[in-house]
């Protein structure tokens, strides 16, 4: 089996440097996908029987990293299975020999008016299980759930100055957004700790000149809620399935002060 990367072919909307990528066995042709700017092609060492032999990442080379992930398996025959999303080109395969291990990016974009360069992004473990892509829950519940309170109380203060301390201070919109603090709590989330999050977000939830803390929290934690539970990545691979997940479904059916 060879991977080969050629030009996209000829009309519609395609320059010199568009690319496409097929796959070729033994006089079989199977494309995989076009309109790419890069594609990079990683060989898994050693596979073993019903694991990938190759991950292809084509990258349509915009700033918000869309592209697609193609695992290939060939024992008897070519069977391709496909991702498409954001931030795809940030996909991590690891070197581990035998089996499929990557990092894809669950990302969280312009939340709160942050700009495209702020994304909020945590890396979500996968894993290749019964012919799929699969998260790797073990592996996420696992992580360390460690927040810089300090670092999120400094960012969420200066948002609420910047907002302008309104009654209900969210959702305005600031100049920088709060990407610090969103990292933060979709890492406890997904590491199967949204109690933690929740309690993180409330001790770090920035008050007035008097001690008293303003108004917005909960809409807030409704609104990243919402933004996990609505994620591509959430229903794809099931993470419903998380601890406290059923906290995160809750939170996200709707707004509260």
């Amino acid at each position: 089996m060879s991977v080969v990367v050629t030009r996209c072919p000829p009309g519609g909307d395609h320059d010199a440097s568009c690319r496409a990528v097929e796959v070729r066995r033994a006089g079989r042709v199977v494309r995989l996908g076009g309109g790419y700017r890069a594609v990079s092609i990683m060989p898994i060492p050693a596979a073993r029987p019903g694991q990938p032999a190759v991950v292809v990442l084509g990258d349509d080379g915009g700033s918000g990293g869309e592209g697609d992930l193609f695992a290939l398996t060939t024992d008897p025959e070519i069977s391709v299975a496909r991702l498409r999303g954001e931030r795809i080109d940030g996909a991590v395969v690891h070197p581990v020999a035998g089996r499929l291990a990557l990092d894809l990016s669950f990302d969280i974009e312009y939340f709160n008016g942050a700009p495209h360069a702020a994304v909020s992004i945590v890396r979500m473990p996968v894993v290749w299980r019964e012919g799929d892509f699969a998260a790797d829950l073990t592996a996420m519940v696992r992580r360390p759930a460690k927040v810089d309170m300090l670092a999120m109380r400094r960012e969420l203060a200066g948002w609420a100055a910047d907002a302008g301390r309104p009654a209900r201070l969210f959702p305005p919109q600031a100049s920088n957004g709060t990407p610090g603090t969103v990292r933060a709590l979709a890492a406890l989330i997904l590491s199967g700790h949204a109690a933690a999050a929740r309690a993180a977000l409330h001790r770090a939830w920035p008050r007035d000149t008097r001690g008293m803390t303003i108004g917005g929290e909960g809409a807030f934690w409704s609104a990243v809620c919402r933004q996990m539970v609505r994620h591509l990545w959430w229903s794809r691979f099931g993470l419903d399935r998380l601890p406290q997940a059923a906290l995160v479904r809750a939170a996200a059916g709707g707004l509260r002060a």
